[in-house]
């Protein structure tokens, strides 16, 4: 297996943030080091135990071929077996690239907590999903779901799923809780984390195009669970999260009907007004009790 590792000095002095990322690896830290190649050996050091699981084990290391780095490869494989240290080649572009996207997420630091709510909405055979984070972050879409299903209640669960997995793979790594009006996806959901694979009514030998759909949500969630909490609110109360994903799942449902009178260019325009009207006086009131 190849991984990169990718080293960068902060500002304090002879400390370096690394990051060592590749299939099935992804290592990081921070240390003392003299200098760039002090720190590429050091953090094969910290990152040792995380390697020794995966050896054999190809270093990447991106140096010119004058470095003194080179000079020290057999006393690397020496000091930590299992590993060597290669030069970079245009095949490594994809883990190097890995490597740099990682160690901007581990010198930012961690992201602050997102509330997101998400509502979906459904019409003679249409459906549309939108969900808005505290933030003003926001997405929606539209779906015309397999002809077959007419229970508009399928429908309804079907748009709020969808609306939720939107939202977790809009916002990676950072910690959310989700909320929705739906309880019976939330129920579905809080079957899933328990380990059961329950689907909607109807679904498990009905709707094979929806499944594998909800197969995926089903995965994704469970994969990303350590990060996500979910709360139910009651809905068309005038909690301002809730009624923006309102609006955002009925823009888009209205949409695919062809019932709103804007055009495919217009949409997203009036999309980001909903998320600045319902947005706006939760980002301020955060802004104002900081």
């Amino acid at each position: 297996m190849r991984c990169f590792i990718v080293v960068k000095e902060r500002s304090d002095a002879e400390r370096w943030d690394w990051v060592l990322a590749g299939p099935g690896l992804h290592a990081a830290g921070s240390l003392g080091a003299r200098g760039t190649e002090d720190a590429i050996i050091a953090a094969v050091g910290a990152a040792y135990d995380s390697l020794i699981r995966l050896a054999p084990v190809q270093i990447v290391v991106a140096l010119p071929s004058n470095s003194r780095f080179w000079m020290l490869t057999d006393e690397i494989a020496d000091a930590y077996p299992g590993v060597t240290v290669v030069p970079f080649v245009e095949d490594d572009a994809d883990i190097r690239a890995e490597a740099v996207e990682a160690l901007a997420v581990h010198r930012a630091g961690p992201l602050p907590p997102l509330v997101v709510a998400t509502d979906g909405s459904a019409h003679r055979g249409f459906i549309g999903w939108g969900w808005l984070a505290g933030d003003g972050q926001h997405g929606f879409g539209r779906q015309v779901p397999n002809a077959r299903i007419r229970d508009p209640h399928s429908l309804v669960v079907l748009a709020e799923l969808q609306a939720i997995a939107e939202a977790v793979r809009a916002l990676p790594r950072r910690t959310l809780t989700i909320r929705t009006d739906s309880r019976v996806a939330l129920a579905l959901i809080e079957d899933w984390l328990r380990g059961e694979e329950s689907m909607p009514k109807g679904y498990e030998t009905e709707h094979r195009a929806e499944l594998a759909g909800l197969t995926r949500m089903h995965d994704e969630l469970c994969r990303e669970s350590e990060r996500l909490s979910f709360e139910w609110v009651r809905g068309h109360v005038g909690e301002a999260l809730n009624e923006g994903a309102d609006s955002l799942a009925k823009l888009a449902r209205r949409f695919a009907e062809g019932t709103w009178g804007l055009t495919a260019d217009e949409i997203p325009g009036r999309a980001r007004a909903i998320a600045e009207t319902f947005a706006a006086p939760l980002a301020s009131g955060s802004a104002s009790a900081g």
